[in-house]
């Protein structure tokens, strides 16, 4: 499906506005302008976080989110058009964005009002939260534990120190450290977003969820802020959208089991 019958009039508007074809209500529109020129949408996702984009056994980007980027170039460059994906590390994810390294970020941004402060967000397409597990059979609630492992930095640490403030918590500077944190007994269990841990619980290792979802956290693509970018966010929000209405993100969460 073309952008213009994704979108609608006004879509088509902001198409011809960007291509030089008609009013110059959005000639400020270069973002968009060179997206459609070039063809190609560049796209920051997660190379190493199932099931949100992962390489699988032959070496391919898949995923939920990597699903999203794939049908956002198509719809919204139309035949003809491509997708680069560019795998980002947590910490370089709005970076890259704010030097214009990527068109936009898809790897795991949760909406947060610091965030905000730097980018602009479409609608959500996913709602994660707050999650704990353990693999450890004689826990039953968090309030039990004595170490928890947080991945270094995590936005979670304020809440975790405010509902549990004589629980020590235990930094890891990678989710592969603190898997093996886990398995060798240095922490009793291990805080992070539910997307992040549905891949665990998905797998081996005994992996079982220790009490309710602690928080809300809404996910959702990061993109440049400036009146420049308003086309492409209108886009982006028109697509998201319409695949909630229809159903397709559903499928999506139901497919990689979130």
């Amino acid at each position: 499906m073309s952008l213009g019958i994704a979108l609608g009039w006004q879509g088509v508007e902001w198409v011809w506005a960007a291509r030089g074809l008609g009013s110059p209500l959005f000639a400020q529109a270069t973002e968009l302008r060179e997206i459609l020129r070039r063809k190609r949408l560049i796209v920051g996702v997660k190379d190493n976080l199932r099931p949100l984009g992962y390489r699988d056994s032959s070496g391919q980007l898949v995923g939920f989110e990597i699903d999203l980027a794939r049908r956002l170039a198509q719809e919204l460059l139309g035949p003809g058009g491509s997708v680069e994906l560019k795998p980002l590390r947590n910490g370089d994810r709005l970076p890259a964005l704010l030097r214009g390294e990527v068109d936009l970020v898809i790897a795991q941004v949760t909406v947060t009002g610091d965030r905000r402060r730097l980018v602009q967000f479409s609608q959500p397409y996913h709602t994660s939260g707050l999650q704990v597990i353990t693999n450890q059979p004689h826990l039953s609630q968090v309030s039990a534990l004595q170490r928890l492992g947080i991945l270094r930095g995590s936005d979670a640490v304020p809440l975790l120190q405010a509902k549990f403030p004589r629980l020590t918590l235990v930094p890891y500077d990678s989710y592969q450290a603190a898997r093996r944190g886990l398995e060798q007994g240095e922490v009793e269990a291990f805080g992070a977003d539910t997307v992040v841990l549905a891949g665990w619980l998905q797998g081996a290792g005994g992996y079982r969820a220790l009490g309710p979802v602690l928080s809300v956290e809404p996910l959702a693509i990061a993109l440049p802020k400036g009146l420049q970018h308003e086309p492409l966010r209108q886009a982006i929000a028109t697509l998201v959208n319409r695949w909630q209405a229809e159903g397709w993100l559903l499928q999506e969460q139901l497919r990689w089991g979130l």
